[in-house]
């Protein structure tokens, strides 16, 4: 069912570029009916076409409600303070990791978002944490889920925690490393990606040889999401 309906959100978020740049170019044709004139409406139409297609693209990777998130989410909303009534609570990586050590954490797993790249199909590759280390020397945690999944986490920042959602809100890099069976393969082999924070720009790798493997990380987005 997800596929038809992102076919057709994507289709419609694709064509809004196109319809805004056929707009502007009667305006500019209006104002220069001339070979600059065309050449100008031509020009935002090839660009809107590109635009089109990489929000279609987009659309078919992630669904349009993640879509439609990134668009619409402001990051200033995980500045605020939770409540005292909250289910939300605020941890240091140290405090997290001795929630779990102790059985305490109320996040039990779910899927991972890292630097808004989905790990697996969105809301349905579902991982359990088995355990959260945190080595404060080297400012660096481990998360080991089921599946044999495992996160590494770079100077994580603040920490967000309620029964539906764990948050890490900052971090200088991330590392996911995991098996997978190929089809058609008699063995599993092991996989990472990479994500590196370098000034404004996030960097990222990856050795996945399965399949065309477009991340979809961007600076700004939470380095770890994990929806249960």
């Amino acid at each position: 069912m997800n596929k038809p309906i992102n076919f057709l959100t994507g289709i419609l978020a694709g064509l809004a570029p196109l319809a805004i740049a056929g707009l502007f170019g009667v305006l500019v044709y209006n104002e220069l009916p001339n070979g600059a004139g065309i050449f100008i409406s031509v020009l935002l139409a090839l660009l809107a076409i590109w635009l089109g297609f990489e929000i279609f693209q987009k659309v078919q990777r992630v669904g349009i409600g993640d879509f439609m998130s990134v668009v619409v989410a402001s990051p200033d909303l995980d500045n605020l303070e939770p409540t005292t009534d909250a289910k939300t609570r605020q941890l240091t990586p140290g405090q997290l990791a001795s929630l779990v050590r102790k059985d305490g954490h109320v996040c039990r797993g779910g899927t991972l978002k890292v630097f808004g790249d989905w790990h697996g199909r969105p809301y349905r590759n579902f991982l359990e944490i088995r355990q959260i280390d945190y080595d404060k020397r080297q400012k660096q945690m481990l998360i080991s889920f089921s599946k044999n999944t495992r996160l590494i986490i770079d100077e994580p920042g603040r920490i967000l925690e309620s029964p539906s959602v764990l948050k890490i809100l900052s971090a200088k890099g991330a590392r996911v490393e995991f098996w997978h069976q190929k089809e058609h393969a008699p063995v599993e082999h092991s996989y990472f990606k990479n994500y590196r924070v370098s000034g404004n720009r996030l960097e990222t790798d990856t050795n996945i040889d399965w399949a065309e493997q477009k991340m979809d990380a961007a600076p700004g987005q939470d380095a770890l999401v994990i929806f249960s």
